[in-house]
């Protein structure tokens, strides 16, 4: 392995290596504090907890070369890129390819199977059919993203990337880097403020040959993921059970 003073790598067999440093935003609420789903999801800020977990992330990524920066263009990934990126002199490019799987717009809480379409909903992305939230197909969010990773690896102007996106976003293109496809959605956890580490090997000819993830859904704020045991769709599935019950008594 050979790396210049820029940070390029390049494999024993003469390859360009090269890295995407792929980041979910920070946490976030959905729901105001009577429990509603907010007007406009896209919209939401990083909470208190986004922008603590951003800062601890901050703190492991300091030293780490980087020679180009993108977000998905939504508040959240833009300032958790803000946050994470620090002082460095790099200007955050809006990719919006890379934006969320896209729920039917005005429906989260009503009209759902609790358990099948909210808690896990994303075991059920390799049906044909299967749609987030009554929303975008799963299979069409795949192939929206497994272009938009084609066209940015075929991209030979980066060589250290860092990519803020999103957790479905994110279980896409890790879907297509390892090959496991839809069923990622499912087996693939992206905690909030969590980063991937990939590597492609590309070839003179630009066409990719290896792909290598070097690290996955890594936290600053709980490496060893003692304080995680669910994803955020069974979480909410959780709130919302709680919620009825505690609607019901009152």
């Amino acid at each position: 392995m050979k790396i210049d003073e820029g940070g390029r790598r390049t494999a024993l067999d003469g390859a360009s290596r090269r890295r995407i440093y792929l980041f979910r935003h920070g946490s976030v609420d959905y729901l105001d504090k009577d429990g509603n789903v907010v007007p406009d999801t896209d919209l939401v800020d990083l909470n208190e907890q986004g922008l603590t977990q951003a800062s601890a992330m901050q703190r492991l990524f300091a030293d780490v070369h980087i020679d180009r920066a993108a977000c998905s263009g939504f508040p959240r990934t833009r300032q958790t890129a803000l946050a994470v990126l620090g002082e460095r002199d790099i200007q955050i490019e809006i990719l919006s390819e890379f934006e969320e799987i896209r729920q039917q717009q005005g429906q989260v809480a009503g009209g759902y199977d609790i358990v099948a379409d909210i808690a896990f909903s994303h075991w059920r992305a390799p049906d044909p059919e299967a749609r987030f939230l009554g929303g975008e197909r799963y299979c069409d969010f795949y192939s929206r993203i497994e272009t938009a990773m084609e066209n940015l690896v075929s991209d030979n102007s980066w060589h250290n990337l860092a990519l803020f996106a999103h957790g479905g976003t994110n279980a896409a293109a890790l879907g297509w880097i390892t090959g496991i496809g839809l069923p990622a959605f499912g087996m693939l956890d992206q905690a909030t403020c969590c980063l991937n580490v990939i590597d492609f090997d590309v070839a003179d000819s630009g066409e990719i040959v290896r792909k290598t993830v070097r690290a996955m859904n890594v936290t600053a704020y709980d490496p060893a993921k003692g304080m995680r045991h669910s994803g955020d769709m069974e979480t909410l599935a959780h709130w919302m059970i709680e919620r009825q019950v505690a609607l019901k008594v009152s």
